[in-house]
């Protein structure tokens, strides 16, 4: 008889989907963070005025929220390096 749903992978990879090297200094991974932060806001922007009135719209606004907090914590932090 021939299975109909296949076997699972015998084993997953240990390897990460991406990895971050430790020798980055501290102002360009906070540079790159923000820049991170930036893409989720505008994305998040993007999605939410495309379904303004959608229920679950006032969670998204919370979380853009608090992307903008973050951006502007490591942007303050950012000042602060000599």
């Amino acid at each position: 008889m021939k299975k109909i749903v296949p076997d699972p992978p015998s084993q997953t990879s240990p390897r990460p989907f991406y990895t971050i090297d430790n020798k980055v200094p501290s102002p360009e991974a906070l540079l790159y963070a923000i820049q991170l932060m930036r893409g989720i806001e505008d994305t998040l922007d993007e999605y939410i005025c495309g379904n303004a009135g959608e229920p679950g719209i006032g969670m998204l606004v919370n979380s853009v929220h608090n992307v903008q907090m973050s951006r502007a914590l490591a942007e303050l932090v950012l000042g602060r390096e000599p």
